[in-house]
């Protein structure tokens, strides 16, 4: 389970544009715009693509579905293809439905939980994943992207990750990408587009049934 979820939590920019370098100052500035651009942020609703790449496996596996955001607290990743499958976090606890089966997880029942869900709402509200008390963070822009490389200074993060990469669109200042690469090199690419900010977002895709 820990491994699932961090998997799609994960990213990192496929750059083959020249990166560079942010000074202190543009660091600033970029925080005070992600924060500024999720402060007002309600509700989201948004599709993506997945590529986990397994070095053992000839071809990568593929994915795709919608993510939903709602008051600060809740969201669901659902995967439509090619197959079912659904992670919630609504406030303090986690839902998982895969094609049927069940499991709903009380959040506040482990440090890793909980840090997963910050993560997962980190996905939305970007400020939020940009967490440099667990993670040692260098910032470059990439063409009129923004570019956050995440190696994790926390042990227990260590274990399951190497390095998490960030993009985040230069105009919404919303994430746009996200890689996770785990320690043996395997990594999983999310990619979102038609990204609806404030939109109307049913309590239904957060209940747990």
């Amino acid at each position: 389970m820990k491994n699932l979820i961090f998997s799609f939590v994960c990213f990192w920019v496929l750059g083959g544009m020249a990166q560079a370098q942010l000074s202190p100052a543009e660091i600033k500035t970029l925080k005070a715009n992600i924060n500024s651009a999720t402060a007002n942020l309600t509700s989201l609703e948004s599709t993506f693509i997945q590529i986990k790449h397994l070095d053992f496996m000839e071809n990568d596996v593929k994915s795709s579905g919608k993510l939903y955001y709602k008051s600060k607290s809740k969201i669901r990743w659902e995967y439509t293809s090619p197959f079912h499958y659904y992670v919630i976090f609504n406030n303090d606890k986690m839902f998982v439905n895969d094609n049927g089966k069940k499991k709903e997880t009380e959040v506040s029942s482990s440090k890793l939980l909980k840090d997963l869900s910050k993560i997962m709402l980190g996905t939305v509200n970007g400020s939020a994943v940009l967490d440099e008390t667990k993670f040692k963070i260098n910032y470059s822009k990439s063409g009129t992207d923004f570019l956050a490389k995440m190696i994790p200074t926390d042990k227990t993060y260590k274990k399951y990750i190497q390095q998490i990469d960030l993009t985040f669109d230069g105009k919404t200042y919303l994430l746009k990408k996200i890689k996770t690469t785990e320690p043996s090199l395997d990594y999983t690419l999310i990619e979102f587009s038609n990204q609806k900010k404030n939109a109307a977002v049913s309590e239904d895709k957060f209940a747990f049934k």
